[in-house]
């Protein structure tokens, strides 16, 4: 046999032995839902008033749904598990709270929504009027601070800046900072104000929608500032995976609302069914997949339509 053609069934052999190791670690590798995914509970905010033990009892219920369709448990709790699971209480549950104590006092809820929209108007007209003003600012101190670095540099170049100078661009230096103080208290001031907003477009909405009136129209507006309400969120990034609750109304409200956010974990995308549990609004208490949420559940696990 010649050289050339023992190199040959050499490289024959190298590749048949990657491609055999190659489909040991395929084989080896766990397929979609194969072995039940575990979680953690993480923090847990007081003010919601659910214990560590009742919080766990809600997320243990919402995992069981999704396995009743593949007769098997999808999910499962773990002290390290992998995905953490958080109750966060912020402005979107406080101003539920609000609206609840709130209720009993609202004699005149027309014109409570009204006086409501007029102070939101003028929130948002100063919000957009010193946000406007605040970034032109920012450009001009951006600027500035450019030119002093320049003109740092050139005098460096020439060996450095005569005694003037360097007391001109001391001064200057110290006008910088503290006009650069200033404006990084501006910035709190208009985050403030675009939070104050947002609390108002959610008491407005939650409003309007007892009284059967059109909240689409106020969530568009606050969109402006922040984006579509979310009530809660499953985020995977750099390996870390988490489910995040902010808002909910009763123990069926957070049951669906972690059936969701356990279906982002499981891969499952929104559905376009208003029904659906992967629907993107909470709108219903039921705790049951729709047909489209087992065929999505089914196309992820088993390769199913």
């Amino acid at each position: 046999m010649t050289a050339s053609k023992r190199l040959l069934n050499w490289r024959f052999l190298l590749l048949l032995g990657m491609a055999v190791v190659l489909l040991v670690i395929y084989l080896r590798m766990p397929k979609p839902c194969e072995e039940p995914l575990t979680y953690r509970i993480g923090r847990i905010d007081e003010r919601f008033g659910l214990t560590r033990s009742d919080f766990s009892l809600a997320v243990g219920k919402a995992a069981a749904v999704w396995g009743k369709p593949l007769s098997r448990a999808l999910f499962r709790e773990d002290p390290q598990g992998k995905i953490e699971i958080n109750l966060i209480y912020d402005y979107r549950q406080e101003t539920s709270d609000k609206l609840k104590q709130l209720d009993n006092r609202m004699s005149d809820t027309k014109g409570s929504i009204e006086e409501m929209k007029m102070r939101y108007e003028r929130l948002k007209a100063e919000y957009e009027q010193k946000r406007m003003t605040l970034e032109n600012d920012l450009r001009a101190y951006n600027a500035r601070v450019h030119a002093y670095n320049a003109e740092i540099e050139s005098w460096k170049r020439q060996g450095g800046a005569p005694e003037t100078q360097r007391r001109r661009l001391a001064s200057a230096k110290n006008e910088l900072e503290s006009d650069g103080e200033g404006l990084r208290g501006r910035q709190d001031e208009v985050k403030k104000l675009a939070d104050e907003a947002n609390s108002m477009v959610l008491f407005i909405n939650e409003t309007v929608a007892r009284q059967n009136q059109d909240v689409d129209h106020y969530r568009d507006v606050g969109s402006r500032l922040s984006g579509e309400f979310q009530e809660g969120f499953f985020e995977s990034k750099e390996g870390r995976q988490s489910i995040t609750i902010y808002h909910f109304e009763n123990e069926a409200k957070l049951i669906r609302l972690l059936i969701h956010e356990l279906g982002h974990a499981l891969r499952l995308k929104h559905s376009d069914n208003p029904h659906a549990v992967m629907y993107r609004l909470n709108q219903f208490d039921a705790a049951e997949l729709t047909a489209d949420d087992i065929a999505a559940l089914k196309t992820r696990c088993e390769g199913k339509e």
